[in-house]
């Protein structure tokens, strides 16, 4: 197998407990988090008791002056570790949501492409980006209630039982019905929550594509189109925030009512009991202080409860992408046998889901040989070289494929394209110096093996006359470059990889007469003493191919030269006399005739 299950474990874990191992490293922080909430809890409790101590030594200015010291010193333990607990938050919420982000790009990057194709770019940023964020506000914003909260309420509760368990009891009888009511009216926030992040990753796409082919779209005047879809977008991210946000307004009105009430319980019930005899001023303020530390935390139960809820549906989207399944890349490297064959298909059978692209594909391709693949758009083609790069699954028993006489699903996929370069029409350049690009073909190379590559592709001539020459920024997706230039910087960059198998994808096909004579004498000068894969869309540039494999619907009908091809006047002399007429019309087209 290609493709390894080692991430899908996390499924099985709740939903916050892999999210919790990434705070685990910063636990110095979280301690100090939680002792700090801690002594907030103690510092509330214990102040309750002073105060009801001073109300009943009203008489006693030494003890008076005594226990004013005494809240003094607890008011600044508690101004110094809500502080912490602010600090600590930050320190540990943000490391921890950096580790997340790191671990995240560094899971996606190991994601097969069958997987990835699935996902939209914008649509991974988000989750990326807004997902992560809401988590850390969670852990900044809430994490120490978990601690604070039921210490706080669990002491004044104590306390109060111990001063008059009627009152308490009658003042809190209607909080657990509060409770239920409340927790009830917030179940659908986690599914607002979920269903916003989703439309809103689905507007980030529409605006990435929209900036990322802004040529493309002013020059189709689709401005409006994209800007619909995108309002639309909107226009549902604002409907289920608006959703969320009735539903928090729903419960902000009777959760005040249910709340307030055990206020005005022990306000009446406590003047009933201290004309009965039964309750002394120093209790009822010690009750009236200690009170609020019993409806605080059962008020914000529900409040807390909705902020998981929110947080589970960003946690869940995160999660999902941790779920996936990842490229095999714990494999021992494997030696190479320089005399081993480079490549070898034996009867590859592939399908994308339930449509069939390859059946029975068989071919070798030697040292230093050049194999070419020709065929209609859909012939299978572009699989072939996927496959080739490890990009997708073949399923057991569907043939196999063998690189340098290893099977595929023996491989280290970045070692085993660590012996690939390819060039294809599709150019991806990166918004760096044209320095830097070429250097990705070897990171540490010099800058002497930079401009050696650049003029083996044909490139260096036209990078000098750049202003600020090999320093020159591509900009995104290379924008500031035309067709030709970012085909030879792909090439240059393949040149200084030196890998033994080249691959080589319709390279010229979208490319003028005048580009496409400099990148084929590029091409030529890379392909020398390499192995080579080609796709060719121009039938005239793979005349010297050691062999040319025809291919229509996912089948080789025809092999052999170009000219032995040509000789039997079947489907290759087809596609070479349709290529030929559709030149030759280019050509008196170009010339005015």
């Amino acid at each position: 197998m290609i493709f390894t299950k080692q991430a899908q474990h996390r499924k099985k874990e709740p939903m916050f407990g892999w999210v919790l191992s990434y705070v685990k490293p910063y636990r110095g922080w979280v301690m100090i988090c939680i002792i700090a909430a801690l002594l907030v809890a103690v510092a509330d409790i214990w102040m309750g008791i002073l105060i009801k101590t001073m109300v009943e030594h009203t008489n006693n200015f030494d003890k008076l002056v005594s226990i004013a010291l005494i809240i003094f010193c607890l008011t600044i333990v508690g101004f110094l570790s809500k502080y912490f607990i602010t600090y600590s938050a930050a320190r540990f919420s943000s490391r921890a949501m950096r580790d997340l982000k790191n671990s995240m790009a560094a899971h996606l990057e190991k994601v097969p492409m069958s997987t990835m194709d699935k996902y939209h770019s914008g649509d991974l940023v988000s989750r990326l980006t807004t997902d992560a964020q809401i988590l850390q506000s969670f852990l900044q914003k809430h994490f120490f209630q978990l601690f604070y909260l039921p210490v706080v309420f669990v002491g004044a509760l104590g306390l109060l039982l111990t001063i008059n368990w009627k009152l308490i009891i009658f003042s809190i009888a209607i909080l657990p019905v509060a409770i239920a009511i409340t927790g009830w009216m917030s179940k659908p926030l986690q599914k607002y929550s979920e269903q916003m992040q989703d439309h809103l990753g689905q507007t980030n796409a529409i605006a990435q594509d929209t900036l990322s082919g802004i040529h493309m779209v002013k020059a189709f005047q689709l401005e409006d189109v994209l800007y619909r879809k995108y309002h639309a977008g909107m226009k549902q991210v604002l409907t289920n925030a608006f959703q969320a946000e009735k539903k928090r307004a729903w419960m902000t009105a009777p959760g005040i009512l249910l709340f307030s009430s055990p206020i005005l319980f022990f306000v009446a019930y406590g003047g009933y009991l201290i004309q009965a005899g039964e309750l002394d001023l120093g209790s009822l303020v010690i009750f009236s202080y200690l009170l609020h530390f019993i409806i605080e935390p059962l008020s914000l139960a529900p409040v807390l409860f909705a902020q998981v809820q929110e947080t589970s549906g960003a946690a869940k989207r995160l999660q999902e992408i941790f779920s996936q399944p990842v490229e095999q890349n714990d494999q021992p490297a494997i030696p190479v046998d320089p005399k081993a064959i480079p490549v070898q298909f034996e009867n590859v059978t592939f399908a994308y889901e339930q449509a069939k692209i390859l059946d029975h594909v068989s071919f070798t391709l030697h040292p230093n040989k050049t194999i070419a693949l020709v065929g209609a758009s859909g012939s299978g083609k572009s699989t072939i070289m996927k496959l080739l790069c490890g990009f997708y699954q073949m399923e057991p028993g569907n043939g196999r494929l063998n690189v340098f006489g290893h099977s595929m699903a023996d491989w280290n996929m970045t070692d085993m394209r660590s012996y690939l370069s390819m060039v294809s029409q599709d150019t991806t350049l990166f918004p760096v110096s044209i320095a830097e690009n070429i250097s990705y073909g070897r990171i540490h190379a010099t800058q002497d093996e930079i401009i050696a590559a650049a003029k083996a592709a044909n490139a260096h001539d036209f990078i000098m006359e750049l202003p600020e020459g090999y320093q020159t920024k591509v900009g995104e997706r290379g924008s500031r470059l035309s067709g030709g230039q970012k085909q030879r910087i792909a090439i240059a960059r393949a040149i200084l990889k030196d890998a033994p198998i080249l691959l080589l994808d319709e390279p010229t096909s979208a490319l003028d007469t005048e580009s496409e004579a400099l990148v084929q004498e590029a091409l030529e000068n890379v392909m020398k003493n390499r192995t080579v894969l080609v796709i060719a869309h121009r039938l005239s540039t793979i005349k010297d191919a050691d062999e040319v494999l025809v291919l229509e619907q996912g089948q080789i009908v025809e092999r052999g030269t170009h000219y032995d091809l040509l000789a039997q006047g079947g489907v290759y002399t087809r596609l070479y006399q349709k290529q030929f007429a559709t030149e030759m019309h280019s050509s008196l087209a170009a010339g005015g005739v």
